[in-house]
């Protein structure tokens, strides 16, 4: 299970008895589309795993519950008892909290990239350098003739090789770094 923000004790919170009034049956029924027959175990599994939200929430009628959340899906719950009064899915949220979110996100992307543009260049720089180095070595082995510095200039380049290869595979984790982080940011789009 990944960490969570909000909870780090999701999916703790129940381990006993749960019980599921018949309003929140329906609305499972209605929006989720299971048999009325499955609707007590498909809600109970689906709080099992689910991160507290906020210990007191009002809902339209005026009555207080505990807001838990997992895939999308909200679960209102009695303040005191393990009884689910109320589940539904929760697609859209405030504008704020929508501005809030993208912020932190594009804050996170823009990082991920420069930190992968700076890599990169340092990458470039060093595989350059190297390049260079390799150059020199190839023009040493064509102008000598001695086998003591043409076996030294094989090992020196055989180096160079594997140095070269640690670059790309050191290119390719930083990029994959910030595709990753690009990727999970679709999530919350």
């Amino acid at each position: 299970m990944r960490p969570n923000a909000i909870d780090p004790k999701a999916g703790t919170h129940f381990t006993g008895k749960i019980f599921v009034v018949p309003h929140a049956l329906d609305r499972a029924v209605e929006h989720f589309g299971v048999e009325r027959s499955a609707a007590p175990m498909f809600v109970m599994d689906m709080l099992r795993k689910a991160s507290l939200i906020d210990p007191c929430v009002i809902g339209e009628d005026g009555n207080p519950g505990r807001l838990f959340a997992y895939k999308r899906t909200a679960f209102v719950v009695d303040l005191t008892e393990n009884t689910v009064i109320t589940i539904y899915p929760q697609e859209t949220a405030a504008k704020h909290v929508i501005e809030g979110v993208g912020k932190v996100l594009a804050r996170a992307l823009k990082v991920a990239q420069r930190t992968e543009a700076r890599e990169l260049k340092r990458l470039a720089i060093r595989r350059a350098e190297l390049n260079v180095k390799r150059a020199e070595l190839e023009l040493r082995l064509v102008c000598t003739k001695s086998t003591t510095v043409i076996r030294k200039v094989n090992e020196d380049l055989a180096s160079i090789d594997v140095e070269l290869a640690a670059i790309a595979n050191e290119e390719f984790e930083v990029k994959r770094e910030k595709s990753t982080l690009a990727k999970g940011i679709c999530a919350f789009i």
